[in-house]
């Protein structure tokens, strides 16, 4: 009995839930949105209230076979009893969250070890699917890595023979260095990203100080954020004085990658992040070629400084993709299409250098982020232009659009209205 049992099992495709495997012998999914049907008296018809998507609900049949049938079953049985979501990897649907309700359970007549089992499965609302986001996310910071020990290998390579000339050269390298670490410090303390800091205080701070932070700091201060920002400013300045002093190729490839990241630490919104390190990739330094064998030195150091300094730009722009959250499909795009052509120009230049390790690093951080940003894309809805005959209250439109008042601060944040009470005659508003 027990060898046809494990055959019968085998022949169904496996599910699990918080990693309690078991065989599935059907599913069921239940789609659509919600409509409130409202009938008035004396009028033909029924009016249909769109409220929305409906929760994704899946209803699943299964077995459990085995000496560990009974465990299996009392794990399923904690799982149901557990409050809060849980993983629910299925062989079609993929990996799901969400939550596993009504769930029963059925010894079979004159058998043992093998448990009948029902239950549904409701899935939680996620625009992004934490499970997907965060395997690219991870894979980005990997490609990083790759891309950071990459660069500065390359750098310290191309540049041995000429640091060997001396100290001019060593200037020279230094120099170039420390002019484009200049640009690094005016991000830090610039007006933008000292109004975007308080965008992590949690309460009300206005429209222009809402950014692409994810969530808020409940302990942070606008006294508490502005003193973290006069300190990331002190780093940074510490930072450019030892570039300032280096002596070799590899304290100036350390430095220089360190200093990308610390205006990205220093700027707690991502958008503002990119923004700032996007200015740092198009530093090009004025390099006069000459026929002596020093002269041709400085010339090499100088170009390989100020690729590695772009490459630096690039690689903290990578990692501060995989935190920003696109407010729609053509944000994301837009983001993408611009990202994109940064690393393209810039793994031109490596190739055209010779630098193969850092071309093809650059290539692999260059897709992980591509792939990263088009499934936020996908995920997301689009924009839609929105016209109206003359300028309504922000509450109004929200009611109008999606029948929900709560999201006026987002037509308020996109419209930019003089006053939200009059808001344009026409502007972009998410088509969902």
């Amino acid at each position: 009995m027990s060898g046809s049992i494990t055959r019968l099992a085998a022949d169904y495709l496996q599910c699990s839930v918080n990693g309690v495997p078991f065989a599935v012998m059907g599913s069921a999914g239940n789609h659509g949105r919600k409509f409130a049907e409202h009938d008035y008296p004396w009028r033909d018809g029924v009016w249909i209230e769109d409220m929305g998507k409906r929760a994704q609900r899946y209803s699943v049949r299964g077995f459990l076979v085995g000496a560990l049938a009974l465990t299996r079953r009392n794990l399923l049985v904690d799982i149901a009893e557990t409050s809060g979501t849980c993983l629910f990897v299925h062989p079609t649907l993929g990996a799901l969250t969400g939550w596993m309700v009504d769930f029963s359970w059925r010894e079979r007549d004159g058998m043992t070890g093998i448990v009948d089992i029902e239950f549904a499965f409701v899935e939680k609302a996620d625009l992004l699917g934490s499970v997907v986001t965060q395997a690219l996310t991870a894979a980005v910071e990997v490609a990083t890595l790759a891309f950071n020990a990459a660069a500065a290998d390359d750098y310290t390579t191309t540049t041995a023979s000429s640091y060997d000339y001396g100290s001019s050269v060593t200037s020279a390298g230094a120099g170039v260095a420390t002019a484009w670490a200049a640009g690094a410090v005016a991000a830090i303390g610039s007006p933008a990203a000292v109004a975007g800091s308080v965008a992590v205080v949690a309460g009300n701070n206005g429209r222009y100080a809402n950014g692409n932070v994810s969530g808020t700091d409940s302990t942070a201060t606008a006294s508490t954020v502005l003193s973290g920002m006069a300190a990331a400013l002190v780093s940074a300045d510490a930072v450019v004085a030892e570039l300032g002093d280096a002596t070799n190729a590899a304290s100036i490839a350390a430095l220089v990658l360190a200093l990308t990241e610390q205006v990205r630490a220093a700027l707690c919104d991502p958008s503002q992040q990119i923004a700032a390190l996007v200015t740092l990739t198009s530093f090009t330094p004025v390099v006069i070629t000459s026929s002596a064998p020093i002269g041709g030195a400085i010339a090499t150091v100088q170009t390989a400084t100020a690729m590695l300094c772009r490459q630096a730009a690039l690689l903290s722009i990578a990692v501060a993709c995989s935190t920003y959250e696109p407010t729609s499909s053509d944000d994301a795009e837009a983001l993408q299409q611009q990202v994109a052509a940064l690393f393209d120009d810039e793994a031109t230049i490596a190739a055209d250098a010779g630098n193969t390790a850092t071309f093809l690093a650059m290539r692999g951080v260059r897709a992980k982020v591509l792939a990263d940003l088009s499934a936020r894309a996908s995920a997301l809805p689009s924009l839609m232009t929105v016209t109206r005959n003359a300028g309504l209250p922000a509450l109004l439109l929200a009611q109008q659009l999606y029948q929900d008042g709560s999201r006026a601060p987002d037509l308020i944040r996109r419209a930019n209205p003089v006053h939200p009470a009059f808001m344009p005659t026409s502007f972009e508003a998410l088509s969902t």
